[in-house]
């Protein structure tokens, strides 16, 4: 393996799809609360907030997967 590249699992298409389409959908909701336009917003300006979501979504698993195998070995963190 070369230097700089990371070794990924590689995720299923559908699986990144019904992620994108969820961060999308996450993406519209904070546009409407923030009162603005999704024409106001340029395609790299979109592109951006949609990755960003993507992230928090991954992040949100992560953690959530974690509290699960805490709870099957008992132990309580608050999730």
């Amino acid at each position: 393996m070369e230097t700089g590249e990371k070794s990924r699992i590689r995720i299923p298409r559908a699986l990144r799809q019904r992620l994108r389409n969820r961060a999308i959908a996450k993406v519209r909701q904070d546009m409407i609360h923030a009162g603005r336009e999704e024409s106001s917003y340029s395609e790299e300006e979109l592109e951006y907030l949609v990755a960003e979501k993507e992230k928090e979504i991954w992040s949100g698993i992560g953690w959530k997967g974690f509290g699960v195998a805490a709870l099957l070995l008992g132990i309580n963190i608050g999730i």
